[in-house]
């Protein structure tokens, strides 16, 4: 097999190390981008390390679709980091949000909430201090784990959007 002659080499097997010894060969033979399952947490961390790619754990997604839908408010979807240390979410934006028609500088964010991008239609827009959230903007924002409440109600469905 010529693995230099593939775009990507995916890890997939029960076991995290032949897993990461896997995707460690291909890149070691020429393939120009390798990922490996692992589900052992310690493993996950070394391997950005060793120059494999990315990572994928069952554990981290399953977590992440189960906060998705756990969380109020307009919320597309939820990746916990760090052994629930934070999440990024991605949430619409809604008329009667706080958030929307004022510049970002002027917004009461709670602590340990970072804006990091808003999606407005085919436009990504890295967020200053003057940039407005429109309603319909999709938001993509980091929060530390005590602050995710307080997130939730920035995009929870006010009354007067009925």
């Amino acid at each position: 097999m010529n693995v230099r002659a593939t775009e990507a080499v995916v890890a997939v097997t029960n076991d995290d190390e032949v897993n990461i010894l896997s995707a460690l060969l291909a890149k070691r033979q020429g393939c120009p981008r390798a990922i490996a399952i692992v589900n052992n947490e310690t493993y996950g961390m070394l391997v950005g390390w060793l120059g494999i790619d990315a990572v994928v754990s069952p554990r981290l997604i399953t977590v992440s679709s189960i906060l998705q839908h756990v969380r109020r408010g307009r919320i597309r979807g939820v990746h916990s980091i760090q052994e629930g240390a934070g999440e990024i979410i991605e949430a619409d934006a809604l008329e009667t949000s706080p958030l929307v028609g004022k510049p970002l500088r002027e917004v009461d964010l709670p602590d340990g909430v970072v804006i990091g991008a808003i999606v407005r239609g085919d436009e990504v827009i890295i967020p200053r201090g003057g940039t407005t959230i429109a309603a319909g903007d999709r938001v993509i924002l980091f929060a530390l784990a005590d602050a995710v409440k307080k997130v939730e109600k920035l995009f929870t469905v006010g009354l007067e959007f009925f």
